[in-house]
């Protein structure tokens, strides 16, 4: 093929979303562009890549039994480099497998790995996220349990799905005809919360212009990578936030153009800020009795066990993880945990986690039983 930069399209989005049905579409309709796909799915047979083939005459790329995100990503920039050398193509689509975290990827296209990326000619345009706005309503109903969607995924599922949200540049919200459209607004809503930035497409069997996802030239790794609403919410404006241990501008809620849509669905988000260190058991018995109404936790916190350590603390429905992410530094040490739901009572979080708190003797006390790192799901 020429040098001439060939753009990219990442498809990312939970297993089911409908994320071969876009690229089906995409081959069906590639607006002029001589396109090349990469499939990628976790089981041994590529189901999806079959369901594309019939389409793809012979660009496609079989990428099976991983995930690019972690273990298949030389294999992602083997293949596609040898794709370049035999055939001819203007764009390329990756399709990710249903539970690919897309930072990880982004790295590996942009050569922000160290292990190496794609040839120059190569430019990621488009990092898009097909989420299916009925599975997103379940997932974060308490009253409703999420299936099991994947053979043994190496992350809780929700975490993953809420990471598609927050890292994308257009996002598509399919399946819409599958929810009532009072919960498909606040839906809306709460992704709007948890990711500001992308551009959001309403969508029935995946059917979108193929200018929405194609030659958009949207992708800015810093924006997608800094933009999400937790770390919004922890600067209180558009501001980055460190990625060690988040200390930045005084926090505060962060809202957009949507803010009325959001409060007409009770959708929001506040910061928790505290000066003492929690008791670790304390926080690590609060952590099990999740509130079913927040779809997002995510922040920093100080416990007593570790003075020195910063604990991440990463919440998404009923999953959660608190664990070491670094050290406090010359820095003061605080708790910054940002919550975002819908209908939340702040009051009554802020005082559970103030019981957590430690007093002045335990903080000054060992504790040889630490409860972190933890997983939950």
């Amino acid at each position: 093929m020429s040098t001439a930069e060939t753009p990219i399209t990442v498809i990312s989005g939970p297993l089911g979303a409908g994320k071969t049905t876009l690229v089906n579409r995409l081959l069906n309709d590639p607006g002029g562009r001589e396109i090349a796909v990469v499939v990628n799915d976790m089981g041994e047979l590529n189901v999806d890549a079959e369901l594309v083939a019939s389409e793809a005459d012979d660009g496609l790329v079989d990428l099976s039994n991983g995930c690019i995100c972690c273990r298949l990503q030389d294999d992602l920039v083997t293949e596609v480099t040898r794709l370049a050398e035999k055939r001819s193509f203007d764009y390329l689509l990756i399709e990710a497998s249903g539970i690919s975290e897309p930072l990880p990827i982004a790295r590996v296209l942009t050569r922000e790995s160290e292990e190496g990326g794609l040839p120059e000619q190569f430019r990621l345009d488009t990092a898009v996220s097909v989420i299916d706005a009925y599975g997103f309503w379940k997932a974060f109903d308490p009253a409703e349990s999420l299936p099991d969607a994947a053979p043994d995924p190496e992350r809780p599922l929700t975490e993953v799905l809420v990471e598609q949200v927050e890292f994308c540049d257009v996002l598509l919200l399919n399946k819409c005809d599958m929810v009532p459209d009072d919960a498909l607004d606040a839906v809306e809503a709460e992704i709007r919360e948890l990711q500001p930035r992308a551009s959001l497409h309403r969508t029935t069997h995946s059917e979108v212009e193929s200018g929405r996802v194609l030659d958009t030239g949207r992708f800015d790794f810093d924006a997608a990578k800094h933009h999400q609403g937790w770390k919004r919410a922890l600067t209180g404006d558009d501001g980055e936030v460190n990625d060690n241990h988040g200390h930045g501008r005084d926090s505060g809620h962060a809202h957009d153009e949507d803010v009325s849509a959001a409060t007409a669905h009770g959708v929001e988000s506040f910061v928790y800020r505290r000066d003492r260190p929690f008791h670790p058991h304390r926080l690590d018995d609060w952590l099990d009795d999740w509130q079913g109404n927040v779809v997002r936790a995510k922040g920093f916190a100080w416990v007593a066990s570790r003075p020195e350590t910063v604990l991440g603390v990463s919440q998404a429905g009923p999953s959660v993880q608190a664990g070491p992410i670094g050290q406090w530094g010359d820095d003061d040490p605080e708790t910054r945990l940002v919550f975002i739901g819908r209908d939340l009572d702040e009051a009554a979080l802020s005082g559970e986690l103030d019981e957590c708190l430690a007093t002045t003797d335990e903080r000054a006390a060992s504790y040889p039983d630490d409860p972190f790192p933890r997983e939950s799901a």
